[in-house]
């Protein structure tokens, strides 16, 4: 890797999804803001060119966002790999448009590093574009690669991606050693874990994203969260509150995005300090609360906290496969949940479930009997396509290895169109949910 004399100025560059379908379900690069925090820390300048971003400044017209924040990404048709020809569907380039992209990247000033971030595995080849792009544009600068892709599929990352360096695992605990390279040592930590994002560097924000915790206490069998971040780690009340306080100025819509948000022991406090403030603010528990630890006290502190919507992790109502996969959750649990939110005010537009689709072994009676359950108790089943990811049991179940190319981790070809197209099966499990 090519060393710089002195980082003063560092860009940031979350890449387009490469896919047949996206949407603006809060997404936000956490990762990439948090490094985004940590640079600031060491005084270097922080520039963001977020491709994923509805509401750039570098758009001449305004995005159209619902009462949450969320949306339709921008798009552009592009060539469809020859893995995905069976797919009978438009693969897209979701997010800024290339000639736009170039073009912002040609007017700003030449950074002396360029960090890049991941997600899915297979949404590779737009994080290869951007690098590559990158690379044309700015040839002598350093280009980092960090995120998930990069931590599950290091390996094809180093050797495909044409970044410098490939960095594996959180960024908290990764960066600073990368940073003392080029003579940034001691580097202070922001927060006691380095676990806050830098939301400062957008504009115009629909939505803010927070964190009270990193990784999970659960070891399920589809799940790579303990390789991504290997130690349950909590944020402090006051420290979480200060996140939405800073984002109660840029913004109507939080998510909480924890991995395992009612497992946080400080939660009943955090939600009083936030009932307390009156932050006007619409709060959103959206990435699959697990029902065993949701009592009568939490869910009527989650309401007076103005949550509007509320996502529970069922995956299936299969006994086995809950006890096989983990044991996250019984159904007799997710049934309670649900009576539990209803009691404490919740109406049923505003209470959603996870349902797991897909997975080896995995039969569609099961999955269609878990739409009806979720249609019985008038609340709302969402179909989760299982992806293979690297490093899982499941992962192992489905006879790939470390050499199969990431874009077989597709969760939509793997689950309807691999190895064969199961297209009747497809119309009717979504007439269900429509």
């Amino acid at each position: 890797m090519k060393r710089t004399e002195n980082i003063q100025k560092a860009l940031l560059v979350n890449p387009w999804v490469y896919d047949f379908k996206a949407f603006d379900f809060w997404n936000k690069p956490v990762g990439l803001l948090i490094v985004a925090n940590i640079l600031r820390c060491s005084g270097i300048k922080v520039t963001l060119l977020d491709c994923m971003d509805r509401n750039s400044p570098y758009y001449k017209t305004a995005a159209k966002t619902d009462a949450f924040g969320r949306g339709k990404y921008a798009n552009e048709i592009v060539g469809k790999p020859d893995i995905f020809a069976a797919v009978p569907r438009f693969y897209k380039r979701y997010g800024m448009p290339e000639a736009l992209f170039i073009n912002t990247l040609k007017q700003m000033p030449q950074p002396d590093i360029v960090f890049v971030t991941s997600s899915m595995t297979y949404w590779y080849p737009g994080v290869f574009n951007a690098i590559r792009i990158l690379k044309e544009i700015f040839p002598k600068i350093p280009v980092v690669l960090g995120g998930i892709y990069a931590t599950l599929c290091t390996d094809h990352a180093r050797e495909k991606s044409g970044a410098d360096v490939v960095l594996e695992g959180p960024a908290e605990t990764r960066l600073p050693k990368l940073l003392a390279e080029f003579g940034i040592n001691n580097l202070p930590l922001c927060d006691p874990y380095g676990m806050v994002p830098d939301f400062s560097v957008y504009g115009n924000l629909p939505y803010g994203v927070v964190l009270t915790s990193r990784g999970c206490p659960f070891n399920c069998t589809y799940c790579a969260i303990k390789i991504l971040c290997p130690e349950f780690k909590t944020l402090s009340p006051a420290a979480v509150l200060e996140q939405i306080s800073a984002l109660s100025g840029m913004t109507d819509n939080i998510a909480l995005f924890d991995d395992a948000l009612l497992f946080n022991k400080d939660l009943p406090e955090l939600l009083d300090m936030i009932g307390k403030k009156n932050f006007g603010l619409q709060f959103h528990a959206s990435n699959g609360l697990h029902c065993r630890f949701l009592d009568e006290n939490i869910a009527s502190m989650m309401y007076r906290a103005d949550f509007k919507t509320m996502y529970l992790s069922l995956e299936t109502i299969n006994p086995e496969v809950q006890q096989s996969t983990g044991g996250k959750v019984s159904t007799d649990e997710f049934v309670n949940s649900v009576s539990i939110l209803k009691k404490a005010g919740f109406a049923s537009d505003a209470l959603h479930a996870y349902i797991l689709y897909g997975m080896p072994g995995q039969s569609h009676e099961e999955v269609i009997a878990s739409i009806r359950l979720c249609q019985h108790l008038s609340i709302h089943p969402h179909l989760c396509e299982f992806s293979p990811i690297p490093h899982t049991q499941e992962y192992e179940n489905t006879g790939f290895n470390e050499k199969t190319d990431p874009l077989y981790h597709n969760n939509l070809f793997y689950t309807w169109y691999y190895p064969e197209p199961k297209i009747e099966l497809y119309r009717r499990i979504k007439r269900l949910l429509t």
